[in-house]
């Protein structure tokens, strides 16, 4: 089988599997916010599983999580100190089972764009570490509390619990993609 007709192949198969894995129901991630010390309320929204192929896969694909709307209707102000809290187990590792991610808009959705597949198939590159957005984790008595380890930029953030334990990969939905519920806002 040459290149080119495994990328279209293997673009089927992640068109064919998506519906199959976006049909389990998930559950609100169980996070609290605050800014300036003071309760606040997240956008919780699913993001989908999608791809997009350039030239009919002769041009690569882009693999990547969707939000509808072009901007979160919860915001907050870039001089805000904030914080997010969950009610997770002690004896996970925050840094692998949180994720926060600055989101790019496209026309009227909100994206983090996981991967790239190189036009012909020539490879893939993992780029969703580069929309992450450092953080600090502390355990108290109710949970863990999360920052931004630097002051946020205005756009469009989304905050989410890694479906599986150790995966070092963190990406929403888990193995092979799937939707993804998360907790989103914005910072002007």
């Amino acid at each position: 089988m040459n290149r080119r007709a495994f990328v279209l192949t293997s673009s089927a198969a992640a068109l064919v599997a998506g519906p199959a894995l976006a049909a389990k129901p998930a559950a609100a991630p169980p996070f609290g916010a605050s800014a300036n010390g003071a309760a606040a309320s997240l956008e919780v929204q699913t993001a989908k599983f999608k791809q997009q192929m350039k030239a009919m896969g002769y041009g690569g694909a882009d693999v990547f999580y969707e939000l509808g709307g072009a901007a979160s209707p919860v915001r907050f102000k870039a001089s805000d100190a904030l914080a997010f809290t969950s009610a997770e187990p002690a004896d996970i590792d925050p840094q692998q089972r949180f994720g926060l991610f600055r989101l790019t808009t496209v026309k009227n959705t909100r994206r983090l764009t996981t991967g790239k597949v190189n036009p012909l198939g020539y490879g893939t590159r993992n780029v969703k570490n580069q929309a992450a957005v450092a953080f600090s984790a502390t355990r108290g008595d109710a949970g863990w509390t999360i920052s931004p380890a630097e002051t946020l930029t205005p756009g469009e953030y989304a905050l989410a619990i890694a479906p599986k334990l150790g995966n070092n990969t963190w990406g929403w939905g888990g193995h092979g993609g799937g939707n993804q519920v998360v907790a989103a806002f914005g910072v002007d």
